[in-house]
C-alpha cells in the first residue's frame, strides 16, 4: 500500500493499529482451539487455489449508523470470488459475518469519521486514492489467519497458507 494511504489508514482506522492492510475473505472464523483441524483443511484449499493478482478500483464507503467508513473496494476477479467461496463453502457452520449481509464487498478499510463527514474530508481521500491509482495493485499469493478478539488489543497469526504457484 502506498506511504500515504497507509498513513491515512493508520491515522482513520483504530483497527489499523492491529492489523496490517488486508482483504477480509471470512469473519467470523473458528476461534483457537479450533486451529490445528482448521489450519489442515485451510491449507489443502487455499494451496489449490492458483495464485492472482487484484486491482483496487475505487474509493467507496459504507455508510453505518453512527459513522462512515471509507474504503478502497476492490476490482472483483472470479479468482478472488474462487477464494471466498472455497471457503465459506468449507466451513457453513461460520457464514460469512454471521449471515448479516446478502452480498460481500471485497475491500481495505482506510478511514472511519464519525458522522456528519465534510464534503472537503472526502474529497481529500478521493485525491489521496487518485495521485496512487496507478499503485493500488497486489499479488494475491498467500492467505493468513488471524484471529482478532473483540476488546483484545492486537491479533494472532494462526496460519500463513501459501496459493498454488501461477504456471506459466
Amino acid at each position: 500500500m502506498p506511504e500515504e494511504l497507509e498513513n491515512l489508514r493508520l491515522q482513520g482506522d483504530p483497527a489499523a493499529r492491529q492489523l496490517p492492510a488486508h482483504i477480509t475473505i471470512h469473519f467470523p472464523f473458528a476461534d483457537e482451539p479450533k486451529s490445528k483441524a482448521v489450519n489442515t483443511e485451510l491449507k489443502k484449499l487455499v494451496g489449490r487455489i492458483e495464485s492472482f493478482s487484484i486491482q483496487f478500483d475505487s474509493l467507496d464507503h459504507f455508510d453505518m449508523p453512527e459513522e462512515v467508513i471509507y474504503y478502497l473496494r476492490v476490482a472483483v476477479t472470479p479468482e478472488l470470488v474462487r477464494l471466498f467461496q472455497t471457503i465459506w463453502r468449507k466451513f457453513p457452520s461460520y457464514p460469512p459475518y454471521e449471515g448479516k449481509y446478502d452480498t460481500i464487498i471485497p475491500h481495505i478499510t482506510l478511514s472511519r469519521f464519525p458522522k456528519p463527514v465534510t464534503a472537503e474530508t472526502a474529497e481529500q481521500l478521493a485525491m489521496a486514492v487518485n495521485r496512487h491509482r496507478n499503485l493500488l495493485r497486489w499479488d494475491i499469493s498467500e492467505v493468513e489467519w488471524i484471529n482478532v478478539r473483540r476488546g483484545v488489543p492486537g491479533c494472532r497469526i494462526l496460519g500463513t497458507f501459501p496459493l498454488k504457484k501461477k504456471e506459466l
